[in-house]
């Protein structure tokens, strides 16, 4: 991947360096609109794993433009931040919700339970969520690295897979762990209720099994980066895998609430929307760490705003398939499971986009940089595809165009398709155009470092669209007042930073 996510190990410039101040205003940036997005993954509409895809796809839209703001291309990272979280949707809580309340389910009884046990497996589980995602950011974010190197990642990347996504692994693994005896990995288990599994104990098994198999594989993979001497993965899958363990954990307090004000709000919503403030804010500051922190190792180079031009050949065709075939592995494991085809659909997208930008006919010297253009409006559709994706299922009910016992977040009637595909063609023109045009554009020294002057404006159009589906997803549930609230707490803070950058 050489040339392709080489952005930050040349960045210098004590000019460009965080002050608190500002460092505060990205923190909420990234923290507001993640708890929109967060809660918004968790709404009718969207699955766990393309709902991820939204928060984590907006982070990294953030971070490229805050990234370009401070004369870095980061253009590359966008499409893997948002996919790499993604993966950790998969995952459950369980009964964990239950458990620290001391209330655990077994067959038609509940049982006692200590409540420590479902802050621990809170914590388990939110480092696994993130931490998939930490580890896939650090291997963009470093610096090129040989073919041996990625081929350790890419065996450790498949492991990853089979333990999310393989149920037969984990039954497997289950049965295995069950022997152990251990009232940890598994609550009262010395009391012989493990015997004869029912609907509530299968689904303790399955979860915990696969939440402690990818927190181990977590802790693998950091020691596989401490081998390799990648540093830079082992910051973003600490601060993102361990930072979320405490982050989810703290958030799913609120649910407690249930005991005390049932009736006052949604306060299973009030806890996706603190998890995504947190998480946004795990993202803020491995950004600073990777902007500020590299810089003071850099100072003596000089920012290279040039692309590589090394002329195209086999490396090259090859880092082209690469990107292609490890992009459509992805969007596969993300829409298998809720929208089978028109998750092909979209993988079949993807790697014909790459690899028309890879094998095009342009200038050998440009390919790094048009793949970079095209990793970036592929990750910006695929955010505004998914956010009318699932909200359309939310529109029609609102707008009266069926009833709810008439459609789910899986079924599409015909009002629904009537919704969906006009504005689903719309933009998939608008990006094959684009696209294209980037494409077959002759060759001209890449400026990415100019800031177009609209660009501020769709960010807040799209933090904007991103605010409306939100509300739409939840009303007219009164909580949606929290995502008004975070929306415009974003915007100011957008606007904020805008005003500083332009007057730096």
């Amino acid at each position: 991947m050489k040339g392709f996510t080489k952005t930050y190990a040349n960045y210098s410039g004590s000019k460009h360096l965080f002050i608190n101040s500002e460092w505060l205003l990205i923190s909420l940036l990234f923290g507001s609109i993640g708890a929109i997005t967060w809660a918004i993954r968790g709404t009718a509409g969207w699955g766990g794993v393309d709902g991820t895809v939204i928060p984590g796809l907006t982070w990294g839209i953030l971070w490229y433009y805050i990234a370009l703001r401070k004369g870095i291309d980061a253009r590359g990272i966008v499409f893997w931040l948002g996919l790499g979280i993604a993966l950790g949707g998969e995952l459950g809580y369980g009964q964990y919700t239950g458990w620290i309340r001391g209330n655990f389910n077994v067959g038609d009884e509940v049982i006692a339970i200590k409540p420590w046990l479902g802050y621990f497996w809170f914590t388990i589980c939110g480092i696994g969520w993130a931490a998939p995602g930490g580890i896939v950011l650090g291997w963009a974010l470093g610096k090129s690295v040989s073919v041996q190197v990625w081929l350790v990642r890419s065996i450790t990347f498949a492991v990853l897979l089979v333990l999310l996504f393989s149920s037969p692994a984990i039954d497997w693994l289950g049965e295995i762990l069950l022997k152990t005896n251990c009232g940890i990995l598994f609550p009262n288990i010395k009391m012989g209720i493990y015997t004869d599994l029912g609907e509530h104990l299968s689904r303790t098994l399955y979860t915990n099994t696969q939440n402690f198999a990818i927190v181990v594989w977590w802790i693998l993979a950091m020691f596989v980066a401490a081998w390799q001497r990648d540093k830079t993965t082992l910051i973003s899958g600490l601060i993102l895998g361990g930072g979320f363990g405490i982050g989810f954990m703290q958030s799913a307090m609120w649910t407690l609430g249930y005991d005390i004000a049932p009736g006052y709000i949604d306060w299973w919503k009030v806890w996706e929307l603190n998890s995504g403030f947190n998480l946004g804010v795990l993202y803020a500051i491995v950004l600073y760490w990777a902007i500020h922190i590299q810089s003071k190792k850099n100072k003596s180079e000089k920012l290279e705003n040039k692309v590589n031009t090394k002329p195209i050949g086999i490396n090259n065709r090859m880092t082209t398939l690469f990107l292609a075939f490890s992009g459509s592995v992805l969007l596969y494991f993300i829409g298998f499971e809720y929208f089978f085809w028109t998750g092909i659909a979209l993988n079949l997208f993807y790697f014909l986009a790459i690899c028309f930008t890879g094998f095009s006919f342009s200038k050998p010297e440009s390919i790094y940089d048009k793949l970079k253009n095209t990793s970036l409006i592929y990750s910006i559709f695929l955010l505004i595809f998914l956010l009318f994706h699932g909200g359309s299922e939310r529109f029609g009910i609102v707008f009266n165009l069926y009833e709810l016992n008439e459609v789910s977040q899986y079924s599409w009637p015909v009002e629904r398709i009537f919704v969906f595909v006009p504005i689903a063609l719309f933009i998939t023109g608008v990006v094959i155009f684009k696209i294209w045009k980037g494409v077959k554009s002759g060759y001209t020294e890449t400026r990415w470092d100019l800031i177009n002057p609209k660009s501020a404006l769709r960010i807040v159009d799209l933090l904007t669209l991103i605010g409306c589906i939100g509300v739409l997803s939840i009303w007219p549930a009164k909580i949606s007042v929290f995502y008004s609230l975070f929306l415009a707490i974003a915007i100011y803070v957008f606007n904020r930073l805008e005003f500083k950058y332009r007057n730096e």
